[in-house]
């Protein structure tokens, strides 16, 4: 959820090399033109510290000080955790030290980034909305949230109807949604927890699986929509249910639940909610550039939620 759902990446495995691999000679070159997503802003406090925790191509996470952060290039898209630049950093192995000193971000002993003038990236307000701009927002969605768009990881569920050859990923998470649509409806909350929403959490293949993905784009859009509530309700039952999922996926699921992911499937909320059909395509191409199926499962979440405010 990414971070938005899952991290740029997507499917892409990571790479964890033992802690004595040697590494080209090269320095990289210090990026000073920086963003930085408002969460990960917490981490890079001078002084702080901490490790890589996981390596992949074009990212890697590393905890500091116990938060968790993605730096990575700036193609994997803004996001509340994510450090952006045009990075080029060494070989890097987990266990490598992390640390911030003097305004200067420095990976396994060199520096990276010069944070003194860092942008800080946060989503936008929620726009203002009416059940009309909402109506208009979905029929854009509907006009191109079939075949093949959806025809992979859970993306078919944000269609409002689930189709007879629907995939055996589809089928293993009809309990969740019928768990999610109970917690949206406001009805007998605390049934079949582990058999509901437990069905969800850590389903299906990838770095953060299309269970989780779908839950995170629930609670952002929940957020957007001012569903407080619902939205606290939500998470209290995926929170007990967390050790189901991976590190990585549960701390996006964690930022989900502040009302925070991928600024491309911020951007797809509010311009459903707006009737932006224009705003809506250009979400979709950035979405659809998110994992393998991370955006598409995130804001297939996201659509269920507000097809439900529609109806309600």
């Amino acid at each position: 959820m990414l971070v938005g759902g899952r991290e740029a990446e997507g499917r892409q495995a990571g790479r964890m090399g033992a802690p004595d691999e040697r590494r080209p000679g090269s320095a990289p070159t210090v990026c000073d033109r920086v963003e930085v997503g408002l969460l990960a802003d917490r981490a890079l406090r001078d002084r702080a510290a901490g490790q890589v925790v996981a390596v992949f191509e074009r990212s890697f996470y590393a905890v500091i000080d116990g938060i968790w952060i993605c730096v990575g290039q700036a193609g994997i898209g803004s996001g509340p955790l994510h450090v952006l630049g045009d990075f080029r950093w060494p070989r890097l192995v987990v266990g490598d030290p992390v640390r911030v000193a003097d305004s200067m971000l420095w990976i396994a002993g060199v520096p990276l980034a010069n944070l003194a003038s860092r942008t800080i990236w946060a989503p936008r307000a929620a726009p203002h909305w009416s059940v009309g701009s909402l109506q208009r927002g979905l029929d854009a969605v509907d006009t191109v949230w079939v075949d093949k768009l959806t025809s992979e990881g859970l993306a078919v569920l944000g269609s409002g109807r689930v189709p007879g050859d629907a995939s055996l990923l589809v089928r293993a998470a009809m309990p969740g949604l019928a768990a999610l649509e109970r917690i949206l409806s406001g009805s007998d909350p605390d049934a079949d927890r582990d058999a509901g929403l437990g069905s969800l959490i850590g389903l299906g293949p990838g770095l953060t699986p299309s269970g989780d993905d779908l839950i995170g784009g629930a609670l952002i859009a929940l957020a957007a929509l001012g569903r407080t509530e619902c939205r606290d309700a939500l998470w209290e039952q995926c929170r007990a249910l967390l050790d189901g999922t991976n590190d990585i996926s549960r701390i996006h699921l964690r930022a989900a639940a502040l009302g925070y992911g991928a600024a491309a499937l911020h951007a797809a909320i509010h311009a459903t909610m707006s009737g932006e059909g224009a705003g809506f395509r250009r979400a979709l191409t950035a979405l659809t550039a998110i994992g393998h199926t991370s955006g598409l499962d995130a804001f297939a979440g996201s659509l269920i939620v507000l097809r439900h405010e529609l109806a309600a």
